[in-house]
């Protein structure tokens, strides 16, 4: 398995994996993925596409395709792909941010661990546009790309029984936003106000995956 050939596999019966597999966050094999998923929605022969950060799965209809032509499709698709020099960027989108206080309870303590200002935490999550990899675990959930090395942190031995809605956080590598109200363990630095889930809305997700996310602080 390389960037080129990544593994192709069954995912259940209506369903097809492809996994290139990384140790934490790779570009390029994020770049891979979303250029890929790109052109499956394109093609629009699967019923839906859901990128990870270094894999896809993509769910066909039985009645109009087999397992083995799901795979087919898509080792074409990753053999056009890797001919073409098509960049994928998704959106650009603004989130503001009130970081710190009782919208970031653990801004504070990351700065002292890491010797750093407040402020200067600030500055190194606002300082770098993030890629929205992939939604979950809840609706509107954002995991985003990673953040500079200085900001990982792990998760919260023992998680929060209650993170609200919006708020911003980190777990080792990774940065995300709560879509919903929820249990979690990430470390949380700041909120926003932006409902990134509301099932009444036209379009009910705020970001989607293969958006790019800048946060503004407010």
């Amino acid at each position: 398995m390389n960037d080129l050939h990544p593994d192709i596999r069954a995912y259940g019966d209506h369903a097809v994996l492809v996994e290139w597999g990384a140790d934490g966050f790779d570009a390029d094999i994020s770049d891979r993925v979303h250029a890929l998923a790109a052109r499956l929605r394109k093609k629009k022969a699967f019923i839906e596409v859901m990128p990870g950060y270094d894999s896809l799965v993509a769910s066909f209809d039985g009645a109009q395709m087999n397992a083995a032509s799901a795979r087919r499709r898509i080792k074409d698709a990753i053999v056009r792909e890797a001919r073409s020099e098509t960049a994928v960027d998704g959106r650009l989108v603004e989130i503001p941010v009130s970081y710190g206080g009782a919208d970031g309870p653990d801004l504070y303590a990351m700065a002292d661990r890491i010797g750093k200002s407040p402020e200067a935490v600030l500055a190194l999550h606002t300082g770098r546009d993030y890629r929205v990899c992939m939604m979950g675990f809840i609706p509107g959930f954002a995991f985003l790309s990673d953040v500079d090395p200085l900001l990982q942190h792990p998760r919260h031995a023992t998680p929060r029984a209650v993170v609200p809605a919006g708020s911003v956080g980190i777990a080792n590598w990774q940065t995300g936003i709560y879509g919903l109200e929820s249990p979690g363990g990430w470390q949380i630095i700041g909120r926003t106000d932006v409902a990134m889930f509301d099932a009444d809305r036209d379009r009910p997700f705020y970001v989607e995956a293969g958006d790019r996310i800048r946060f503004v602080a407010q």
